[in-house]
């Protein structure tokens, strides 16, 4: 019986921690990037999901500033990298989510803790790039 008691603090202090370090991770809407700009200008009605944000990116490439389109290419290489580390991870979590890479990323955040630690790391490694 003390065991079970102990075990449910246990479980209960892990489920706050990792609501705490969950609440940290930005959501898709609070990241700002150099291409902020040109989002709010030439995409502000484009509704997120399936690459259409992407899509409109490169729509107005030559709209875009040389940070933005810098930006782009670090997070396509980024994703590359995600995407040959986590496919085991990706299958597993991810395999009712939008293939479109931003969607399939927020999937591996929303599932941080489930995810083998090489995906863990390669994810912790991004999101702090995007910091």
């Amino acid at each position: 019986m003390v065991t079970m008691h102990v075990h449910g603090k246990w479980l209960a202090h892990a489920a706050a921690v990792i609501a705490i370090v969950l609440a940290a991770l930005p959501s898709p809407a609070q990241i700002a990037t150099p291409c902020s700009e040109t989002i709010a200008k030439y995409c502000k009605d484009v509704v997120p999901g399936g690459g259409r944000i992407m899509k409109c990116l490169n729509d107005h490439r030559d709209d875009q500033s040389i940070a933005c389109r810098d930006w782009i290419e670090e997070q396509q290489k980024n994703m590359q990298e995600l995407m040959a580390v986590c496919p085991e991870d990706i299958a597993r979590w991810c395999r009712n989510t939008s293939p479109d890479k931003l969607s399939v990323y927020f999937c591996l955040l929303d599932n941080y803790v489930s995810l083998r630690m090489d995906c863990r790391s390669k994810l912790g490694e991004i999101r702090d790039r995007l910091k």
